[in-house]
């Protein structure tokens, strides 16, 4: 899979988690609706996409954080590991 359409695969899913039709990838997550009950939601669908990181719940990210910051923190996990 290449990494545009994982993150595109990445906003379609949370989007549907929220019950939105889309969402913009550049906005912060608390702007989007992702509060602390859905966080561990969005470590599951980022295990499901990003399927070459050992350890997705070592994001490091917090209600300003975006999906393309989330993108491009897994992509980098999964390098280190290849």
């Amino acid at each position: 899979m290449s990494d545009k359409s994982q993150l595109t695969d990445l906003q379609a899913q949370v989007a549907e988690m929220l019950n939105k039709d889309a969402i913009d990838a550049d906005t912060p997550l608390g702007e989007l609706g992702v509060d602390s009950l859905n966080v561990v939601e969005v470590i599951l669908i980022c295990e499901q996409i990003y399927t070459d990181v050992s350890d997705p719940e070592a994001l490091i990210f917090d209600e300003f954080t975006t999906l393309r910051d989330m993108d491009a923190q897994l992509l980098e996990a999964s390098d280190n590991f290849v």
